[in-house]
């Protein structure tokens, strides 16, 4: 029973750590000890998804370079993520809190080389989805699209970069105009459905390169053991989503969320 009722306590806090407050909180980890815990946590999550790609692959070999490549990557990428993280913490300002966040993306990408885009694809779609609206979203998916056309061999039609560009254009522009008809409720409402379908249009996309994973999981390995390989690629997808949010989710203003001694004051 007590064990059962730690583990559901578990749950409980690791399903809360995508609504965890990022910025300017009480609880500020140093930010060696932030830096040295995402390296860490990269290095670990590079190990772990070694073996799951050993696990899953029709010919499993280890390469020493291979190897060595992912763990830089993973390296790296939760180095930053502790910078970023101890930046949003200690309330950095301006430089001191944008750059080490942009290293987090620009490190981040390089996780979609090779067989890894589909995992890239996943996490950085629906982490723009839960932290962006749809302008945000549009305009990623615009600069992925070309960026699939002219430096990669995937095969995707120029036509859809065109059209995810204009459609980012469209939707800026009207952003744009929006505030000149603020009161009107039609306006509103189309405002609300069209950031709603643009949110709803990289959660899907994200479902798709998921989907192509698990597609290609079953197909090798059937459906019983594939079904333990895809929970596996589920538990490496999770830190990622956490860990991207840190450098993608906007800077909260400092207002918006008193202090534990503020509040316990005027709760006196």
């Amino acid at each position: 029973m007590a064990t059962s009722t730690a583990f559901l306590t578990f749950l409980q806090q690791l399903f809360r750590l995508p609504r965890m407050h990022l910025d300017a909180t009480e609880n500020r980890a140093p930010v060696w000890l932030a830096v040295l815990c995402g390296a860490s946590g990269g290095v670990i999550w590079g190990i772990v998804a070694r073996i799951w790609m050993r696990l899953i692959s029709a010919q499993p070999e280890f390469s020493i370079p291979g190897t060595a490549a992912i763990l830089l990557i993973s390296t790296l990428f939760g180095s930053f993520v502790g910078l970023a993280f101890a930046a949003r913490q200690h309330g950095w300002r301006r430089w001191g809190q944008y750059l080490p966040r942009s290293f987090v993306v620009m490190f981040f990408l390089p996780f979609g080389i090779a067989g890894g885009m589909p995992l890239m694809l996943t996490v950085l779609l629906l982490t723009l989805a839960v932290t962006h609206g749809a302008v945000v979203g549009l305009w990623v998916l615009a600069a992925l699209a070309l960026l699939l056309v002219v430096a990669t061999d995937i095969g995707v039609p120029a036509i859809v970069a065109l059209m995810m560009s204009l459609g980012a254009i469209t939707l800026s522009v009207w952003k744009w105009m929006t505030p000149r008809w603020k009161g009107r409720l039609g306006v509103v409402r189309v405002d609300r459905w069209l950031d709603r379908l643009g949110r709803a249009l990289l959660v899907l996309l994200a479902t798709s390169s998921f989907g192509v994973v698990v597609r290609e999981i079953t197909t090798t390995k059937g459906w019983v053991l594939g079904a333990v390989y895809i929970l596996y690629y589920i538990g490496l997808l999770y830190p990622l989503f956490l860990a991207l949010r840190v450098g993608l989710e906007p800077v909260a203003a400092l207002a918006a969320r008193p202090s534990s001694q503020s509040q316990q004051v005027l709760d006196e």
